[in-house]
Order: C-alpha cells, then sequence, then structure tokens
C-alpha cells in the first residue's frame, strides 16, 4: 500500500509538470525551426534578389560604353583612325583627348571599375584604356584579355570570366578581376570592362546574414566567378549537382552538411546567384532548445522524485489512521485509539473523525428525511403561489350568473370556461406530474383567453410532433412561461407581436423553446434576471418566470432549469431542457 501510495503521488504530482513542460519544449522546438527556416528562406532569396540587382547594376555599366562606342559613328571613327594610322591629324589627336577625358571621368567615377578597354581591331595592336590613354598590346602588362577575345567565337556576342593580372613583376599578390566582353555590333572590336573583384566580394560579405554563410556566383558553366570570405570551403562542392537541386535541399559534400536556401538564376548574364548556411548553424537556436527542455525535465523529475518521496512517508502513516477510522466505523467495529503528537491537517482530520462521525451519520439520516419533506412542502406551496383554490368556486358562481345575463355562446362566457378549465387542472392533485398533451391543451385555453382579451394583438404558432405528447412533466411548464411572454414582451409593443412555442425531442431530452418578437429585455434587466434565476429566494416580479424555474429544479434536481436570452428592441427567447425519463 505504502509503494502504490508513493507512486500514485508520484504520478500526480509530476504528470502536471513533466508533460506541460515536454509539449511546451516540443511545440518550442518545432515552431522555431520552421519560423527559422522559413525566415531563412524569404531573407535569403531577398537578399540575392537584391545582391542580383547590385551587382547587374554593376555590369549594366557596359551598355552605355557600348552605345558610346559601338553606335556613334565620331567617336567609332576618330578611334579606329587612331589605332590604324601612322601619323594622326591634330584634329584627331583633339577628340581623342575628348573621349580620353569622357572615359577617364566615367571610370573613376565608379570605384568598382579598375580599367576599361576599348579595341578596334588594327595591325599595330593599338587599343585604348583608361590606365594609358592610346597604347599597344607589346607595351601593356595586361594582355590575357585579347587572347580570351582572339579565342572566343565571332558568334558569342558577350561573355564573362575572372582573372588574375599583376601590373608589375614585384607585386606578390595578384590582383583579382571580373572582366566583362562585349563584341561590337556595327564595329570589328570589342569592349573590355574590368570590374574590382574585391568590390563585388565586399557586397557578397554584406549580404550575408549568418554565420559561415556561403554566396557565390556560377557562370553558365558552373563555374565559380566569385563567393564571400567565409570559412565555409566549397572546394569539395559540386557545382553542377548543386545547380540542380531545388531550394531548401540538405547537400552533404563533405562531412559538414549543408542546406541549400536559395538558388536564383540571372538571365542577362546567365549567371547563378546560390546561398547556403551550414545545417548546425540553421539549427543552432532548435538545438539550445532541445538540451535546456531535456534539462529541465530530468531537474524536475529528480526534484519531484525527493519531494514526493519525502512527503509519502510523512504523510503515509496519518493517511493510514483515517483509513482505520473509517473501515472500524462502517464495519461497527470499536473506534481505535490514535495517539499522535503532531498538530497538523491529518491530525485535525483524525479528531473529527473520532468525535464526530456517529452524530454525523445519524444526523445525515434526519436531514435526508427533512430535506424530502422541505421541498415537497415547497412544491406544493409554490403550485399553490400561482394557483388559488378559492378562485375555482368564485368562477363558477360568476360563471352562471353571466349565463343567466347574456346567454351562452358570449366571449365573457368561453372566457370564464377557459379559466375555469385552467383552475380545475392545475387544483388537481399539484404534485403530480402530467402528461405534455394535458399542458398543451391547458396552455391553449390560457392563450384563448388571452385572445379575447388582446384582439389582434399576436399570434401564436405551436411547433411539435405529436411522440412528445405522451412524454410526463410538472404541471404548469408552459402557460407561465407564455404569460411572460405576453405581459413583458408583447403587451407594449407597437403593433402586432408573435409567439412560437417549440417542442422537440432528442435523446433522452425533451428541448421546449418559447420565442416572441417583444420589446425585449436590456442588458442590465437580463443580467440581473440571471441572477435571479439562481438564487433561493422570493421574488415580488416576474413570478411565473421565477416559480417555473425553481419547480424545475426542485423536480429534476440543480443542474436543470429555464434559460433566457433576450435583446432590447428584438424580442425574448427562454430555453428548457428536461429529461424524459
Amino acid at each position: 500500500m505504502n509503494k502504490n501510495f508513493f507512486i500514485k503521488n508520484l504520478i500526480i504530482f509530476l504528470l502536471p509538470i513533466l508533460i506541460p513542460t515536454f509539449v511546451l519544449g516540443s511545440l518550442s522546438i518545432i515552431i522555431t525551426q520552421r519560423y527559422i527556416k522559413n525566415q531563412i528562406t524569404v531573407n535569403n532569396a531577398d537578399l540575392l534578389n537584391q545582391t542580383k540587382s547590385n551587382i547587374d547594376l554593376i555590369f549594366n555599366e557596359l551598355d552605355p560604353l557600348n552605345i558610346q562606342f559601338d553606335y556613334t559613328p565620331s567617336i567609332a571613327l576618330t578611334l579606329k583612325n587612331v589605332s590604324k594610322e601612322e601619323t594622326l591629324l591634330s584634329s584627331d589627336l583633339t577628340n581623342t583627348d575628348k573621349i580620353c577625358f569622357f572615359l577617364n571621368s566615367f571610370a573613376n567615377s565608379k570605384p568598382y571599375i579598375y580599367s576599361i578597354h576599348i579595341y578596334y581591331q588594327n595591325e599595330n595592336g593599338r587599343f585604348y584604356t583608361t590606365n594609358n590613354g592610346i597604347t599597344n598590346l607589346n607595351n601593356y602588362f595586361d594582355t590575357s584579355w585579347y587572347k580570351n577575345y582572339l579565342n572566343h567565337k565571332s558568334d558569342e556576342k558577350m561573355w564573362i570570366e575572372a582573372r588574375n593580372i599583376k601590373q608589375y613583376n614585384f607585386e606578390e599578390n595578384e590582383t583579382k578581376l571580373i572582366t566583362v566582353y562585349k563584341r561590337m555590333a556595327l564595329n570589328n572590336g570589342v569592349i573590355v570592362l574590368n570590374i574590382k573583384a574585391d568590390y563585388i566580394q565586399n557586397l557578397l560579405n554584406k549580404a550575408a546574414t549568418a554565420p559561415e554563410q556561403k554566396i557565390f556566383i556560377l557562370d553558365d558553366n558552373a563555374n565559380e566567378l566569385i563567393s564571400n570570405n567565409t570559412s565555409t570551403n566549397i572546394a569539395n562542392f559540386d557545382t553542377n549537382e548543386l545547380l540542380k537541386l531545388d531550394n531548401n535541399i540538405l547537400y552533404s559534400p563533405s562531412e559538414k552538411k549543408f542546406l541549400s536556401k536559395s538558388i536564383i538564376h540571372s538571365d542577362k548574364f546567365s549567371w547563378n546567384y546560390i546561398s547556403i548556411i551550414p545545417e548546425d548553424i540553421l539549427y543552432n537556436v532548435s538545438m539550445r532548445l532541445f538540451k535546456n527542455t531535456i534539462a529541465l525535465l530530468i531537474v524536475s523529475f529528480i526534484l519531484g522524485l525527493i519531494l514526493t518521496f519525502y512527503l509519502t512517508r510523512k504523510n503515509y502513516n496519518q493517511i493510514s489512521n483515517i483509513i482505520s477510522i473509517i473501515d472500524s466505523a462502517k464495519n461497527n467495529q470499536t473506534l481505535p485509539v490514535i495517539n499522535s503528537s503532531t498538530k497538523n491537517e491529518y491530525s485535525y482530520i483524525i479528531e473529527n473523525l473520532l468525535t464526530t462521525f456517529i452524530e454525523q451519520h445519524y444526523l445525515k439520516v434526519q436531514l435526508s428525511e427533512r430535506k424530502y419533506k422541505l421541498e415537497n412542502m415547497e412544491l406544493i406551496a409554490l403550485q399553490s403561489q400561482i394557483n388559488p383554490h378559492f378562485l375555482y368556486n368564485t368562477l363558477h358562481t360568476i360563471y352562471w350568473e353571466v349565463i343567466k345575463e347574456t346567454g351562452s355562446n358570449s366571449k365573457p362566457i368561453k372566457m370564464i370556461e377557459n379559466l375555469s378549465s385552467i383552475l380545475d387542472y392545475s387544483l388537481r392533485k399539484p404534485c403530480n406530474k402530467v402528461i405534455l398533451e394535458e399542458e398543451i391543451l391547458y396552455t391553449k385555453a390560457y392563450l384563448d383567453i388571452q385572445m379575447i382579451r388582446y384582439a389582434d394583438k399576436f399570434d401564436v404558432i405551436w411547433v411539435y410532433d405529436n411522440m412528445v405528447k405522451s412524454i410526463s412533466t410538472i404541471k404548469l411548464l408552459i402557460q407561465p412561461l407564455v404569460e411572460n411572454c405576453i405581459y413583458h414582451g408583447i403587451k407594449n409593443k407597437e403593433g402586432k407581436g408573435s409567439i412560437k412555442i417549440k417542442i422537440t425531442l432528442k435523446n433522452d431530452s425533451l428541448m421546449l423553446s418559447i420565442i416572441d418578437n417583444g420589446i425585449g429585455i436590456d442588458k442590465q434587466n437580463l443580467e440581473a434576471i440571471k441572477n435571479k434565476l439562481n438564487f433561493d429566494g422570493n421574488h415580488t416580479d416576474h413570478i411565473g418566470l421565477f416559480n417555473t424555474n425553481k419547480r424545475l429544479k426542485l423536480t429534476y434536481g440543480n443542474d436543470y432549469g429555464l434559460k433566457i436570452n433576450s435583446k432590447s428592441g428584438f424580442g425574448t427567447v427562454i430555453y428548457i431542457i428536461i429529461p424524459t425519463s
């Protein structure tokens, strides 16, 4: 028993702590992972689109150069003459100086431009560059662009390559360039735009939002053009394979796993902008949450185990004493003598059990009998509150007097007949239940009286099945509620009103609703009525409503009664649900 008591306490104590902690931790991890993954996906797509736009703007500088040096005849003719002729005219030199000034100004205003070469095919190997002006291939340090130009197919109008150059032999480090070639459409030549690779690299470095995030650009042959500076090494990446993967696909080129977050294609330059993030960085927050959740569960379990053991050991003897007293009392045995020096809630319970058990057992029988008598008497008193007996005899006297004076077919005679029937019905065995058919019959008799009194003031709609007629219920269930509708809802309404009485049977319950379109009840008064329905006392207003509610509770229990909803200016609805068995 001690073991079972310990296990039970352990479960009761730990489950409310461990289950919410586990559920909360699990949900936090799942939600955090999804949120981070979705946010990174969205952010990286925006990031790459922004990066693509920025870099496209840089390389779009080639378009105005192409317009100036290919589609402007005066400039093209001047530079072609300078390239081909041994002897130059003074006008050509003047125009060349102007062109050089323009091109140098253009290049110097753009921090990302390293140099610009303008080459028209000539036998002298002359070309114009922003570094040296008019120069010769034999005298210039950078000629690899020219070899690349010669090796490319003539139908290839524009292409891009990554190059490394040295201006001086003593330089230890090479300068990395991204070179864009644009063949001239009208002239036999090429425009070469050399962009500083470190400038674009800085753009990629600034764009990276997560540690070890790798952003790089591949050409149409899946060769890397440039990437940001990060500890992540893509040397082992199969870039061809990476391009085939969809977004958010786990890619593992080596021991470290990466999550390919976004791949965006540039149609103009046939480039692919790619961002990848290590999986351990992506789920770093989720892993910390997971570890903290596990640690919290372990600590909670250990503390719960210690506390449960302590409380079980402390209280087990006291509970055993209480059980012994209860068992002895049930079996009519002598109550055991309990000696306890501990003063706590258990000793208080034991003392009260020993001193009051027999008295309480006896009083319980007495109270039960008294409660039954009081409820029976109250039910009779409540019934009599609505239906005083002397009215019945008085009405009979009035009935015969009116017949003598007016004849048997007058409206007063019909009213008295209906009222006499109602009183007779209510006074016959007031505590007995009746079938619903009788209740409906005598409610209709009451309504006939009110129809005569309030001519054309309201209509009554009955909705019920014949199946409900045989169901037993308390007397005067419907009539007081209908009376409440007339006097508190329809009577003061402008124009004609309507009362709908709907009775339905569902499973083992009878559902009754009485709906009127009268003046309704404002929120304050409605709240007061609802509070009074739960108050066990006498009321001076809405007697039929409160009386019926109280009789329902006395007959079927406190779980039953009526419910009321209303809106000022629209009407009132009263609901009753009672058991059929």
